[in-house]
């Protein structure tokens, strides 16, 4: 859809607007948004000033012709009501390429696989993003295919905030609120807090992005098949809790295999980080840009 004012194309999420709970959970959802791309757009210049002001008067000289940043999250532009007042329509940063989901299904329509430079390439993006937000003490809190947007360059953004939250200063955790099941660590499916609440941490967003990853590379869950979907919830839930995830198929590295797998640690202090993840060689030499 083609914005009147600014004629920029915007993508429109139409939900529902009629209970106090449904208007009520709208409001956060794109209170959060803003909020998230507010503090990441802050810290984003704040980072570029200071690598800026290091390099030579020169340098600098030709940075200001240069694009200003690039945030990983989807923009949020407003929103607005329809006559009934029943359905709300969130405005958002426009992807032109879809989300991860569409690109998965494109490759088994066509037969095709991701290759390991790019999915390299993919994983040094999203955990770029990722890394954004867990340095802000931001928890997504949703990630899984349909919430990873590409741009017209092949740029991600992360998109979905309706179960990200914001960590407090004096603990590493935030408590579960819902999300989809196939990619809950396992830790949000039995671990509980002396409170009996389940506790969400940044390494849980790290174990969904590890499921993500090898859809992405496999094409099928790592813990269900195609015929699994009907299971119930006690047997999705010991199938991630205590079955280890398949095998990647052969074509890809050692290296790559096993950087899925530090993702997939079920003890969730031992799981590799956002930070370490782009530390890991192949991550390093993407040529992916920041």
């Amino acid at each position: 859809m083609k914005e009147i004012k600014s004629q920029r194309i915007v993508a429109i999420k139409e939900v529902d607007y009629d209970s106090d709970e449904e208007k009520q959970r709208f409001h956060k959802e794109v209170s959060v948004m803003r909020d998230v791309y507010h503090i990441l757009q802050q810290a984003t210049q704040s980072s570029s000033s200071s690598s800026s002001s290091s390099s030579s008067s020169s340098s600098s000289s030709q940075c200001s012709y240069s694009q200003p940043p690039f945030i990983h999250v989807v923009e949020p532009f407003g929103y607005f009501l329809n006559e009934d007042k029943d359905k709300a329509y969130l405005v958002l940063e426009y992807c032109e390429n879809g989300d991860l989901q569409q690109y998965i299904q494109n490759m088994k329509n066509q037969g095709t696989e991701i290759s390991e430079a790019n999915a390299f390439e993919l994983i040094k993006q999203v955990t770029l993003a990722l890394n954004q937000l867990h340095m802000n003490g931001i928890i997504h809190g949703g990630i899984k295919p349909e919430n990873i947007l590409l741009t017209k360059d092949f740029r991600v953004k992360l998109s979905d905030f309706g179960l990200t939250r914001k960590l407090q200063e004096d603990r590493g955790y935030i408590t579960h609120h819902g999300g989809t099941t196939f990619y809950f660590a396992p830790e949000l499916l039995h671990g509980q807090s002396a409170h009996g609440k389940r506790m969400k941490t940044i390494a849980t967003d790290i174990w969904s992005f590890g499921i993500m990853l090898f859809e992405l590379l496999a094409q099928k869950h790592p813990f269900f098949n195609s015929d699994d979907m009907y299971l119930s919830p006690l047997e999705v839930y010991n199938r991630i809790i205590d079955e280890e995830p398949a095998e990647l198929p052969d074509r890809y590295s050692n290296n790559l295999k096993i950087l899925i797998r530090q993702m997939l640690i079920k003890d969730a202090t031992h799981r590799i980080t956002a930070e370490a993840i782009l530390e890991y060689h192949e991550v390093t030499i993407s040529q992916t840009r920041n």
